[in-house]
């Protein structure tokens, strides 16, 4: 039966706090494919950045976004950005002089901020800042990301007005959508496909969502011990041949 299986990035595909895919991983994601199955991430980073890596270990298909985003085969099937009331509501709220933000509007790995405040306040560079003073985010027709400056424990006085929220580093507080399985779910609804035929992996809080209870879970050894309790197997950690030892050990490779 061919399976479909679904992996998170950072943690996950790559080995913790790096950007190096483990040879084992390529080789585990390259038998996955020869042998008949589907392969794909399953991550919260945009689509443009997400199809990157994926076409970078041989997939052709992501679900992104935090699963408001679905590509198959190299084509997008839908793209959603954050809600935009919402958006604005938070915005409108989110104490400036405390939290300097910048947003995402366009597909790519860019933010925008009304000045450099932003750019001081954190030390991420992963997306490229640029300053706009005549940013109105009122305006904006599609919001994929907020970022806001953030030190661990001033998040529990934000008012997050119903957005979903996870950390991006240890300055930097992220504003995405965390439900992958929604994701998951539209490919399955495409292709007719059975709980039985889900596989997914991952590290990270953000995983949580597609840890369901009628899919196969594997959660590597470096993942959260809260997402570990929700896995159906825990596996060695990324940098340790994680991926590659579970398929080795449930005989999909």
């Amino acid at each position: 039966m061919k399976t479909y299986f679904f992996f998170d990035i950072d943690g996950t595909l790559t080995q913790p706090l790096t950007t190096e895919v483990p040879e084992s991983t390529r080789e585990a994601l390259r038998l996955l494919r020869q042998n008949g199955h589907f392969t794909a991430l399953a991550t919260g980073r945009i689509q443009a950045d997400a199809f990157a890596v994926a076409q970078s270990v041989g997939m052709t298909s992501a679900v992104s976004d935090g699963g408001e985003c679905v590509t198959l085969d190299g084509h997008v099937e839908y793209h959603n950005g954050l809600p935009l009331d919402q958006c604005a509501e938070f915005l409108d709220r989110l104490d400036r002089r405390i939290h300097p933000w910048a947003v995402a509007p366009d597909n790519a790995r860019v933010r925008v901020s009304q000045d450099e405040a932003y750019g001081r306040a954190v030390k991420d560079h992963y997306y490229e800042t640029v300053v706009d003073p005549a940013l109105d985010y009122r305006k904006l027709s599609t919001i994929y990301k907020i970022f806001f400056a953030c030190q661990p424990g001033e998040e529990k006085a934000v008012d997050f007005c119903g957005l979903t929220h996870v950390w991006l580093s240890g300055d930097t507080m992220l504003i995405e959508p965390t439900h992958k399985e929604k994701g998951i779910r539209y490919i399955m609804d495409k292709y007719g496909l059975s709980d039985s035929q889900i596989v997914v992996f991952g590290d990270g809080m953000n995983d949580r969502s597609m840890f369901r209870p009628e899919w196969m879970s594997v959660a590597m050894g470096n993942a959260k011990p809260a997402l570990k309790e929700k896995a159906k197997y825990i596996t060695a950690r990324a940098d340790e041949d994680g991926i590659w030892k579970a398929c080795r050990h449930f005989g999909w490779i």
